[in-house]
């Protein structure tokens, strides 16, 4: 099991966020965390590379304890996605550059170099590598960032809504990247989405939160219009067209 979780939970100033988490992700899954706004899902990810402490239960990757892991070791075998992030002056090969950090010293070396032109290239970045970062469109900036999570060549994505605030054509070609960073490097993946149709396309496993907790989880199966009528609140009718199951709200 590549990722293991057990009895997490996490509070803001006593408030409970999230409470008894458990989860199992096998290498090769892209697991979607799907609930409404302030379920916990982005505190989820945070828990996960122990941006936020848990106060209380156990995450493993693979046999080791991420509780217990340096910052730096975390850096190196989970690569995060943030929901916001700010412009930056940088290239985009100096920012995808910085996903190498945990395993630079003093400089690059000529394995960095490499790393990050390779990335950029199975990225479709190339022809962009020296242009400042702040100069790019929403779908150009969340193409970097992930060349960056990814530059880091780690066992774990974390991804909060990497699809938000682009267009339709963006969202696919954004997911259809993680998809075959996935398959081609034989990592994970935990992605925090809206879009439920979105995460049908693309998503091995789900889990649904609830008020910070898991209300259901495993294959496209739990996902049942009576799961999203009680995390959403919303009547929904499940179908498929030319193969893709899609949600469609009804009231």
């Amino acid at each position: 099991m590549m990722l293991s979780i057990s009895g997490v939970r996490f509070s803001y100033n006593g408030h409970p966020v999230l409470r008894d988490i458990q989860l199992e992700l096998d290498k090769g899954q892209i697991l979607a965390v799907l609930g409404v706004n302030g379920a916990g899902k982005s505190t989820f990810l945070q828990c996960l590379n122990r941006i936020l402490r848990v106060k209380k239960g156990q995450i493993r990757l693979y046999s080791d304890d991420v509780l217990r892991m340096k910052p730096e070791e975390i850096a190196a075998h989970m690569g995060y996605v943030p929901q916001r992030y700010g412009e930056e002056e940088l290239s985009v090969f100096d920012a995808v550059l910085l996903g190498r950090k945990p395993y630079m010293k003093w400089r690059a070396e000529q394995r960095d170099l490499e790393t990050v032109e390779t990335t950029l290239g199975q990225m479709g970045l190339t022809h962009m590598a020296m242009r400042p970062v702040n100069t790019l469109s929403g779908g150009e900036m969340q193409k970097v960032i992930l060349a960056r999570a990814l530059a880091q060549e780690p066992d774990l994505l974390l991804l909060d809504e990497p699809t938000s605030n682009l267009d339709l054509k963006n969202q696919l070609e954004v997911m259809d990247l993680v998809r075959k960073a996935v398959q081609d490097r034989e990592l994970s993946a935990v992605i925090c989405l809206h879009d439920i149709n979105l995460a049908f396309r693309y998503a091995d496993r789900f889990l649904m939160l609830k008020d910070g907790r898991v209300y259901t989880q495993g294959t496209r199966d739990a996902v049942t219009p009576e799961a999203i009528h009680q995390v959403y609140g919303v009547q929904v009718i499940l179908g498929e067209v030319q193969g893709y199951p899609i949600v469609v709200a009804h009231n």
